[in-house]
Formats: C-alpha cells, sequence, structure tokens
C-alpha cells in the first residue's frame, strides 16, 4: 500500500471531509470542532497495519458527521506520520497533545504507538491504539487514560490452540517465537498456556526463536527435523514479511503438518510469497471475502469501498472503526469530551455491543481479553471463513504480564 498522504502532516478540516463524504456542512456558527489526533505510521513496515483501521476510523468519523455530529459538534482529525519509528512517535504524540485533540489514536504497535500514547497520558488525555494486542498499552503500562481496540495477543494464541485441538483434532505441537516485538512474545505465551492446558506439557514438543528480519531460519528447521518425535502441527507467532517467510521456509523444507498463526498474518496480501499454501489457520476479526457469517461486518465492507473506493485490504480495519464508535459512545453518554468524564464511561463497558464485537473494559484492564474470534483457514489462494470460536480459558494478570513465563 502507497503513502496515504504526500505530506508527512496532514490537517483535514470539517469542510474537507463532509465535500469527500458528498453532505452538507450544518452546525451552528459557534460550534466549536472536536479534533482527533492520529499518530500513526503512514510509512515504514507498520504502515501495512495502520493503514487500513486509520481509513476506517475515517469512515466512521464521516458517518458521525453526516448524523449531525458529536454533541452537535463536527469532529475532524489530524495526522502526523510517525514512520514506524519510536522516537517519531513520541514527537507526534506531543504536538498533536500540544494542538489539543481530544482523543489521540496511535499506532498498532505497542512498541511503536507507546511513545506517543505516553504524550497523552501526560497530559490526562485518552489515546487508544489501533490495534496493539499487548496489554500493556493500558491501565497498567502506558497508564490509566491507555486503551487498545483489539484484543490481547494472548487470546489469539489460546484461541487458535484451543480450536486445533478440539476442532481439528491436533495431538502435538512444535513453537517457532519471532521475538522482535512485545506481541509475538505474547501470543506465544497464550498458545503454550492453552496448549498445556489442553494436552498436557509432554505434547509441546520443542520451543524455537527467530527475529523478524532474519533472511533464514534454517538452523531452526534442522532442529525441527531433528526431534525424535515429530510434531503434528506448528504454530508461528510472528507478523509480516518475516512470518510470511518463516512459512515459505518450513514448506519449501518439506514440512507439510498445519501451521497455526497469530492474526496478524490474516489477510491475502501475503499469500503469492507462499504459492499453494494450504493447511494454515488463524484467528481473526472479520473476513474481507464476502462470507463472514455476519451480516453487519459484509455492510461495513461495502461501506467502506463506498467511502474508499476499493474494500479493505485488512481485516484489522475494522478495529479503526470500533475505537471511533467506542469513544464516541462514551462522549455521547458523559455528555462531554472530558476525559475523565469520557474514561468513567469505558471503564465501565460491560460486553458493550460495537461493531467489532463486545467490548468490556475495567480500571485495570483495557484490552479484551474474551471476545469471540472468527477462524480463517488458507486454500485455492486465499483465506476463508471457517467459524466463530470464544476462548474457553481467560488468561489472568500473571498471563497477560508475562510473569514467569
Amino acid at each position: 500500500m502507497r503513502k496515504l498522504f504526500s505530506k508527512a502532516i496532514a490537517v483535514i478540516t470539517l469542510l474537507g471531509a463532509a465535500m469527500t463524504a458528498g453532505i452538507p456542512v450544518a452546525y451552528a456558527a459557534d460550534a466549536q470542532p472536536i479534533t482527533i489526533g492520529f499518530a500513526i505510521a503512514e510509512s515504514g513496515w507498520l504502515q501495512n497495519y495502520d493503514a487500513a483501521p486509520f481509513k476506517a476510523a475515517v469512515l466512521k468519523i464521516d458517518e458521525i458527521n453526516k448524523a449531525g455530529g458529536l454533541l452537535g459538534r463536527p469532529v475532524t482529525y489530524r495526522v502526523i506520520d510517525t514512520k514506524t519509528d519510536r522516537e517519531r512517535s513520541a514527537s507526534a504524540g506531543a504536538e498533536l497533545v500540544r494542538a489539543g485533540v481530544k482523543l489521540l489514536v496511535v499506532s498498532c504497535d505497542y512498541d511503536f504507538g507507546a511513545p506517543a500514547a505516553l504524550a497523552a497520558q501526560k497530559a490526562k488525555i485518552i489515546s487508544m491504539s489501533l490495534c496493539a494486542a499487548d496489554p500493556k498499552m493500558g491501565a497498567q503500562g502506558v497508564g490509566e487514560y491507555a486503551f487498545t481496540a483489539n484484543s490481547a495477543a494472548q487470546s489469539e494464541g489460546i484461541a487458535i490452540a484451543e480450536y486445533a485441538q478440539k476442532k481439528l483434532g491436533l495431538k502435538s505441537t512444535y513453537v517457532l517465537e519471532d521475538t522482535a516485538i512485545e506481541y509475538t512474545k505474547s501470543g506465544c505465551a497464550g498458545f503454550r498456556a492453552a496448549w498445556v492446558k489442553g494436552e498436557g506439557k509432554d505434547t509441546l514438543l520443542g520451543n524455537d526463536v527467530f527475529k523478524n528480519d532474519d533472511p533464514s531460519i534454517a538452523a531452526q528447521i534442522t532442529r525441527l527435523n531433528s526431534l525424535s518425535k515429530k510434531p503434528d502441527s506448528i504454530f508461528v507467532c510472528s507478523y509480516t514479511p518475516g512470518g510470511a517467510s518463516a512459512i515459505r521456509q518450513l514448506r519449501a523444507a518439506g514440512i507439510n503438518v498445519p501451521i497455526l498463526g497469530t492474526t496478524a498474518m490474516i489477510d491475502n496480501y501475503w499469500l503469492n510469497a507462499v504459492p499453494n499454501l494450504k493447511d494454515f489457520y488463524v484467528p481473526a476479526f472479520m473476513s474481507l471475502y464476502g462470507d463472514d457469517p455476519r451480516p453487519a461486518m459484509r455492510t461495513f465492507v461495502d461501506n467502506f469501498k463506498t467511502r474508499w473506493g476499493q474494500p479493505p485490504v485488512s481485516s484489522y480495519s475494522v478495529l479503526g472503526y470500533s475505537l471511533i464508535e467506542q469513544w464516541a459512545y462514551a462522549v455521547t453518554k458523559a455528555n462531554a469530551t472530558d476525559s475523565d468524564k469520557v474514561l468513567t464511561v469505558m471503564n465501565s463497558f460491560d460486553n458493550q455491543p460495537f461493531l467489532v464485537g463486545p467490548t468490556s473494559y475495567r480500571n485495570d484492564l483495557h484490552i479484551q481479553v474474551n471476545r469471540p474470534w472468527l477462524i480463517m483457514k488458507v486454500s485455492n489462494g486465499s483465506f476463508h471463513a471457517v467459524e466463530l470460536y470464544k476462548n474457553q480459558l481467560t488468561p489472568d494478570t500473571k498471563l497477560l504480564f508475562r510473569v514467569g513465563s
């Protein structure tokens, strides 16, 4: 996906947003805009994850403005490109906070989104990550004003482990853990906990590590092939591009057992790197391919296509839409944009229905731990929806923060 904007900083006025959406501007002359800031990656590898949920967030902002705004005020937004750089994330967050944004939206990963979120935390402004899956993007990491629209990576690992055992009948596994970022470490921690709980420690036949930018995992494959007892599945907790490279090398080495993956490996854009891939399963938020069992998700894809001229390229898009949906709902309930009042409402969410699914927050947990997943499988060159699955093991605080793992 190409750079979203030609400039590093884009300020979108209400008039521009309304004209893009094809709707009239009809607010009181003294209605002050409510501005949302986006400190996100418009370049670098993280753009692959930030771009689609950002566009979906804009879709929701358009819908809010078309319906009369938020508290009778237009919603505008401003974007600063963090360039997938931690230092730039911090400076972008600080700049948007100084500009007076009421909500700061940060990147899809804790490592790169947290620096911006910390600037909002210091100013007591609510921040929400587009899709960080590490629980530290919240009250016990960044701070009480930080949230993420995503579920914990641990629950991804738990869900695919349980599904593999209960639905696919798999009895043993081997873990390949990408240690590049916190997300993958957390996903592996959840997978191991659920696998051992379900099938016993002896069926976890090994755990090896690699880094996302490693050009080769030949040594890891050699160790895997040297096992006296071969696993009937492999869990690769990684993300693109390194995850795709690892899967390609596994299949090229003749390892054809089912591969289980994390949600970061969802969507078709990387599948041409592994021709004829099959027996690959991941937990997902939604399907982009017309087979999602939930009509509201299919409608969302249609509306996204109408707004942007093409369908979303990433299932993460629904998180961006629902992020704005959640915050706007809380603002409406609080009848204010004041962060403390909005925070009180958000912390009271108890399976609150939103497009992405039932959403719950508490004072000490600002990430989802048992929202249902849509299991997806690769066949015939594309991901396809299989069924909805809700993890039975709910990760506790020790697992969420990998204490002792």
